[in-house]
């Protein structure tokens, strides 16, 4: 008798973990498909629109079906609302932070939530043997309020993430009239 009450504690306890991991599967790869529903529908009613269309808050790809990161500089330029500069500066605790120093681009209107003198976390660090991350990063935010879309390192006076760049011809590029 008690054998019998094992065997079946022992079925019990298996099919009761096959029943969780099921679960668990199953709950990874229904709720981001019931979020991006619900969400989609959350933003239409809210904003009257159709949430399938291309929202120019948070554009995941430009008409051309280009990610942002593949589009030229100049375009990069011209479809970021806020471009950043911000530069490593060594805090008390040993910590690298990412300081915006200056906006190379700001359209007018545009709703960004970092000020000049503000910490980008995002890419401050606590600096090791084999992390070197440059003196900075250029920023690139699309939209409004503004939300980043891809950042770059630079060290000295060139931007390494795109194509060894100097700041100096960037800025003039954030600054040209089609930009």
């Amino acid at each position: 008798m008690f054998r019998k009450f094992i065997e079946g504690l022992v079925f019990g306890c298996g099919f009761s973990i096959s029943f969780i991991a099921l679960w668990f599967v199953a709950a990874f790869a229904i709720t981001p498909t019931l979020t991006s529903y619900f969400s989609q529908h959350a933003e239409k009613e809210i904003l009257g629109k159709d949430a399938n269309t291309q929202s120019e808050i948070l554009p995941e790809t430009n008409m051309d079906g280009k990610q942002f990161h593949e589009l030229s500089v100049e375009e990069q330029i011209q479809k970021a609302s806020v471009i950043a500069l911000a530069r490593y500066e060594k805090a008390d605790d040993g910590k690298m932070k990412a300081i915006i120093k200056e906006f190379l681009k700001k359209d007018p209107g545009v709703i960004v939530h970092y000020n000049i003198g503000d910490e980008y976390p995002s890419w401050s660090y606590y600096p090791s043997d084999n992390n070197n991350r440059g003196d900075g990063a250029v920023i690139f935010f699309v939209g409004s309020p503004a939300s980043m879309h891809l950042s770059v390192g630079y060290t000295g006076d060139r931007i390494s993430g795109l194509a060894d760049l100097p700041i100096e011809l960037f800025r003039k590029k954030c600054k040209a009239p089609n930009a």
